[in-house]
């Protein structure tokens, strides 16, 4: 795309002229990953089309002097050190969007692109709609899931309602495996009084990616990891050896201030969600317990259909530099390894890239473009309880020194679901889908019909919505489709008289005249089975 950057500058700081004939105050344009932008100070949005009416060729002398770009009376700032080229003449609007720079000026921000040639104009918006299956950011804006608004600061996503409910759901899958294995659930606060993190070593070694500040003379610090509070909690009463394992579960929110260079969508943002987990347990307690986080994590893999050869088992060993006795690691290392022979895994052996405080298990994941991306791991952690002193009573009455486990199966929540996005390109599991069910009225006699329709199937906590916009039914259905929506409902006069339904799902797969109770019962148990594929088309069948 580097080749296209001043051409795009070029048409950005023609449709700011334009704009400002038009006596719209525009003042800055530049440069995105895809695209150039203009900002337009208004106290009221804009529409696409209206938009539209500015995306175009302009007779202008322009003068480039310093950061600022100049055709008579009109000016505009320039937040790009590329330099304008081209004579762009065909343009494309791509979004719009509204962020607040200061307190009282409000800027809509108009997204484009714009081609020396129409050919080009073409070829890109072909490569567009194709590299928008596999990418995420592209994904969480077209299904309207996630932002990064300008105000919040880069790095910081805002879930909205769709992005929420996969989120939800994935949190909600992840309960009842914690539920399985003996979890209990916690919370823990953001802001912790930097002593902790010193006692941690997190302040030593993290300390150029957390947020540290002072008020009321007390040094305080926001949560880059959930596992000193962890601590805490197991700290605030005696342990006997006869509680272990204690197992404590958080879907803690944490924040690790990254190069804003690295930042990139999910994949690496500046606050996350960590399917956190911590176990405290006796030596001889290990072996199992990593044995039953092993199986889970690979359950857990498999729901979305990483399983087989699209998994890989690595196991880290101890580095040069480490804390804990000779002892201490060998049995630990053992335990693992034990582990992954009792369960017949393969596994490869990465040497010295263990942890300093112990050794650990990390589960690689293949996805469907052929991607190795690292997403589970299991830590032996023998430092932490030497830092905190943490004790357990043991038979004789003696004060042990238990062992901790760390576990994150998603690894980071929003990381995962990226993942998935990409993976599924954005055709997500119909459980996972924000809107389950489209149900389309092919005209307005049937809208009866179709507000019981939705009834039944919301009844059942099925996601649905009726779409009876003034469109061809042929467009509604491609809308769903684009809209990621696993199953549509299609009712007409004969779906109505016979309280039945035409059902499509992907794949262009359709099934007409299916009893309404058996279309809703066969989506439900899909759902409800959390099924990878679209198993109640083939249900209806029957």
């Amino acid at each position: 795309m580097e080749e296209y950057k001043g051409v795009w500058l070029k048409g950005g700081i023609i449709l700011a002229f334009n704009l400002l004939a038009d006596g719209k105050k525009a003042v800055a344009v530049g440069l995105g990953e895809r695209d150039f932008y203009v900002d337009v100070e208004m106290d009221s949005s804009m529409s696409l089309a209206e938009a539209k009416k500015y995306a175009k060729e302009g007779n202008y002398e322009i003068k480039i002097e310093g950061k600022k770009a100049r055709a008579g009376n009109y000016e505009v700032s320039l937040e790009s050190d590329v330099t304008p080229s081209g004579n762009p003449k065909y343009f494309e609007i791509l979004n719009i969007s509204v962020h607040h720079p200061t307190p009282d000026k409000q800027y809509v921000r108009i997204r484009g692109v714009a081609f020396e040639t129409e050919e080009q104009l073409k070829d890109y918006m072909n490569w567009l709609e194709k590299a928008s299956e596999t990418d995420h950011r592209i994904l969480g804006e077209k299904m309207d899931l996630f932002s990064f608004p300008e105000e919040a600061g880069p790095g910081l996503v805002l879930y909205h309602p769709k992005g929420q409910i996969i989120r939800n759901e994935l949190i909600d899958y992840m309960k009842e495996i914690n539920a399985s294995m003996g979890y209990q659930e916690v919370y823990t606060t953001h802001v912790y009084r930097t002593i902790l993190w010193k006692i941690s070593g997190h302040y030593e070694m993290y300390k150029d990616k957390m947020l540290i500040f002072t008020h009321d003379d007390e040094e305080l610090g926001i949560k880059p990891m959930n596992c000193p509070a962890h601590i805490l909690i197991y700290k605030s009463r005696t342990r006997s050896y006869k509680d272990l394992p204690i197992r404590f579960s958080e879907f803690g929110n944490v924040y690790r201030w990254e190069q804003k260079g690295e930042l990139y969508g999910l994949l690496r943002v500046r606050g996350f969600t960590q399917d956190d987990g911590h176990v405290f347990l006796r030596e001889d307690q290990l072996e199992n317990e990593v044995k039953m986080l092993i199986s889970k994590t690979l359950e857990v893999l498999a729901k979305f259909g990483f399983k087989g050869d699209d998994v890989r088992i690595n196991l880290s060993t101890r580095p040069d530099e480490s804390i804990g006795t000779d002892e201490q690691w060998e049995k630990a290392t053992n335990a693992l390894v034990n582990a992954l022979r009792s369960l017949n895994l393969k596994y490869q052996v990465k040497e010295k890239e263990g942890a300093f405080y112990g050794p650990k298990i990390d589960f690689d994941i293949r996805d469907s473009l052929g991607r190795w991306w690292q997403l589970s791991t299991i830590q032996v952690d023998f430092n932490l309880p030497e830092r905190f002193k943490l004790e357990y009573v043991d038979k004789d009455g003696s004060k042990k020194r238990p062992v901790m486990v760390h576990r994150a199966i998603y690894g980071s929540i929003d990381r995962f679901l990226a993942i998935l996005l990409e993976h599924f390109k954005g055709k997500l599991p119909t459980w996972l889908s924000p809107i389950q069910v489209r149900i389309l009225p092919i005209n307005p006699e049937v809208r009866e019909y179709a507000e019981k329709v939705l009834s039944k199937l919301v009844s059942v906590k099925i996601r649905a919505e009726i779409d009876s916009e003034e469109e061809t039914l042929s467009k509604r259905i491609k809308k769903a489709y684009d809209d990621g929506v696993p199953y549509i409902l299609i009712i007409g006069k004969k779906e109505a008289e016979s309280n039945s339904v035409t059902i499509r799902a992907r794949g262009n797969i359709e099934v007409k005249g299916v009893p309404l109770d058996k279309c809703v019962d066969a989506i439900s148990k899909e759902i409800q089975n959390r099924d990878l594929t679209n198993t109640a088309i083939e249900k209806v069948k029957q």
